[in-house]
């Protein structure tokens, strides 16, 4: 597996190779401080998994994101990243990583995560998902039936059209259904539904 690290700090930087660098299957191809230093090198080396920071000196690693995914060369991209805050994480997961993993991982941790994502699953860091899930399973049954069906759908990724066309009702019907969803669990967004409601299937 092919990688490059992106972050701005070299202690950081080594010490992700070094963590690599002790497991087979791992081939460094490239590493960038900054956002254009980083854009050079994945399109250059065009590697399997890009590992980046969330903050860089001159940007954001979600802008790197958002830049490569346009050029589409396959790459998977895994955010590692300290910050835990909710809005950090829904940000990259509506740009649609691979990875989210927190710099206080245990080694093995970050290994078996970039593992997970090489074979094409997606893999978030308990912590950052746990706001999502710890506060809302005893607001659940507070769902009708139909709520928890439209809940169902959101989680498997479908939009309110194949939603309404899968329960046979109108997008007019299933906005307003989304809207009480996400008021009977208190979430601020659609994305925050479908995460919950894909990992408590």
């Amino acid at each position: 597996m092919r990688y490059v690290c992106v972050d701005d700090f070299p202690l950081l930087r080594q010490g992700l190779r070094a963590i690599l660098r002790a497991e087979d299957g791992f081939e460094f191809v490239g590493q960038a401080t900054s956002v254009n230093e980083a854009k050079d090198v994945i399109s250059k080396s065009r590697p399997d998994v890009a590992i980046l920071d969330l903050r860089l000196k001159d940007g954001s690693g979600l802008e790197i994101i958002t830049e490569m995914k346009k050029i589409n060369i396959g790459c998977k991209y895994v955010v590692l990243t300290f910050s835990n805050k909710p809005e950090d994480f829904m940000i990259a997961y509506d740009l649609g990583i691979d990875g989210y993993i927190l710099k206080d991982a245990m080694p093995e941790e970050i290994v078996n995560a970039i593992r997970s994502v090489t074979r094409g699953k997606k893999y978030y860091d308990p912590a950052v998902i746990e706001w999502v899930l710890k506060k809302q399973n005893q607001h659940v049954e507070q769902l009708t039936i139909r709520e928890q069906e439209v809940l169902a759908a959101l989680g498997a990724g479908l939009s309110n059209k194949d939603i309404a066309e899968q329960l046979y009702i109108t997008e007019y019907t299933v906005k307003k259904h989304v809207s009480r969803i996400l008021a009977k669990l208190d979430f601020s967004c659609r994305t925050q539904a479908a995460l919950y409601s894909s990992h408590m299937r």
